[in-house]
């Protein structure tokens, strides 16, 4: 009995680490093949958000609803934005200088590759991706369901934390939390995060 707070104290633990993106497995039971940086450039980019009006492709086999996925890329960005530099949202529709002195340019630049679930990828430390930020395009591939029931988009903040100043090794990834941190992501999810390796 006296062993029962330090393991709910392990899991706990490990719940916070479960919603981050070093934890990637086939949470939603499913897998999607690579998908590389070219084949991203390649989709049509024929959809538009309705705030910021970011560049998205939705890859047919998404099952939500295009315009709640739009809405939703925009609603999430304006909090990670509100969140994160305390300026207000407008930050996203202009040139923005961030911390290290790079200009990020408006979210009207960048491009969103939406697809289903998990991909495989070619990441830091990683080859299984619900997202990933390519710097040198502007470009960002993300998953639509993954982390168990983390909501929708789960990892779309932490992306844009990469897209506004987050190294891709995470060694600044302190100085973006709370803002990156999934929705929707409760202690009752934490079974079926790890329920699949």
């Amino acid at each position: 009995m006296r062993h029962i707070p330090l393991v709910s104290l392990i899991v706990f633990i490990i719940f916070l680490s479960a919603c981050g993106e070093d934890l990637l497995p086939t949470s939603s039971g499913n897998v999607d093949t690579m998908i590389t940086e070219e084949d991203a450039l390649a989709q049509n980019y024929n959809h538009r958000t309705p705030g910021y009006d970011m560049q998205v492709a939705i890859r047919d086999d998404v099952d939500g609803d295009i315009n709640n996925i739009l809405e939703l890329l925009d609603v999430r960005a304006e909090v990670f934005l509100d969140c994160q530099f305390m300026m207000g949202s407008e930050i996203g529709s202009d040139d923005f200088k961030i911390p290290s002195g790079n200009t990020v340019f408006p979210l009207s630049m960048l491009m969103v590759f939406v697809v289903p679930f998990n991909f495989e990828c070619d990441a830091v430390d990683k080859s299984i991706c619900a997202g990933i930020y390519y710097f040198g395009s502007d470009l960002i591939i993300i998953a639509e369901e993954g982390l168990g029931r983390c909501g929708k988009l789960p990892l779309w903040k932490h992306e844009l934390g990469h897209r506004y100043g987050m190294a891709a090794d995470h060694n600044n990834q302190d100085e973006f939390e709370p803002c990156i941190d999934p929705p929707d992501c409760d202690i009752i999810d934490f079974p079926e995060i790890f329920a699949r390796e």
